[in-house]
């Protein structure tokens, strides 16, 4: 039975669980607008859950671990803009490898340093982040409970939805994005650099990335697990196709995937005797296949996205 207590529960864990998948997909967003279809972003968000717990494990500080997890995200995106823009590599084929090859890193490392049997008790770390009451706000009946106690990073993600709108649609330097994604040639005669606005767009991809993974490892576990990520790079990626590159819709998207994976939780925890947990594991991948077919046919994306620039003169 649905009570107001769990509703409001519902609610609030779908308002976590859209966070790191929110930062991932903001990111992706804003390089798309220029042109580049960044795939690599679910193993991104998996080399920052990785590094994040190896540095709170050995460090204990979660302050460094956050960081280094950004930067490590950022050199991996680095990497990919070198393929990518200055090699001209196909973006679908390298971002899949790099994809591939991070989960062999991080599972290689992983047993490196742990040994190969970790179980029944894999390696954790005593603490995680915790979430912060918005003084005044998160005193208010029921909305403040819901809105004002999360996590910074969820916070962070929501004043990006609104900068990064700000950014594209308020600004000169969002019209140069918009403009290199639609037609690079266009743009670099206009005296726009596409490839180092791309690069520059792709490490802040790669710092935001490694953020929103390393809150899967130091802020929901206390520990990391083979391919935690569990796809949300992928879902990320699908719901800024649905968003039509709005972060406004975005928001929306993200958090109907993420109260669908909430109910899905609570049909687990409920024992549903009719829905097996594997067919509640399914629902919110099910939730945007079916998202895809009804409003994703018509959805025109940049002009110049997934294409190779190369500068005529």
């Amino acid at each position: 039975m649905i009570t107001t207590e769990v509703a409001l529960g519902l609610i609030y864990s779908s308002i976590t669980l859209l966070t790191p998948i929110l930062l991932a997909g903001l990111a992706e967003l804003l390089v798309e607008r220029s042109g580049i279809l960044n795939l690599s972003l679910e193993g991104t968000m998996l080399m920052g859950a990785f590094v994040a717990f190896m540095v709170a494990f050995y460090t204990g500080n979660l302050s460094y671990a956050t960081l280094v997890a950004s930067i490590a995200g950022a050199v991996l995106c680095l990497l990919f803009a070198f393929l990518t823009i200055t090699l001209a590599l196909d973006q679908m084929v390298t971002g899949l490898a790099l994809n591939l090859l991070t989960i062999g890193i991080t599972s290689y490392l992983y047993r490196a340093s742990f040994g190969w049997y970790v179980s029944p008790i894999p390696p954790h770390i005593e603490m995680t982040l915790h979430p912060i009451d918005i003084p005044v706000l998160s005193q208010i009946p029921i909305v403040g409970k819901i809105l004002f106690n999360h996590l910074p990073h969820t916070y962070a993600a929501f004043t990006l939805v609104l900068l990064s709108w700000w950014l594209l649609f308020r600004t000169k330097n969002g019209l140069k994005i918009r403009a290199i994604g639609e037609d690079p040639q266009t743009a670099d005669y206009l005296g726009i650099n596409v490839n180092l606005t791309r690069y520059v767009l792709l490490v802040l991809e790669g710092c935001v990335a490694g953020l929103a993974g390393s809150l899967l490892s130091i802020g929901y576990y206390n520990m990391f697990l083979d391919n935690m990520t569990q796809g949300r790079g992928y879902i990320a990626i699908a719901l800024v196709i649905l968003s039509r590159w709005n972060p406004l819709l975005l928001l929306g998207g993200t958090f109907l995937f993420s109260f669908v994976d909430a109910f899905q939780l609570r049909i687990q925890a409920f024992n549903v005797p009719f829905l097996s947990y594997q067919f509640a594991l399914m629902l919110p991948y099910l939730f945007t296949i079916i998202l895809l077919l009804v409003a994703g046919r018509k959805v025109k994306g940049p002009a110049s996205l997934a294409k190779p620039f190369k500068k005529l003169r």
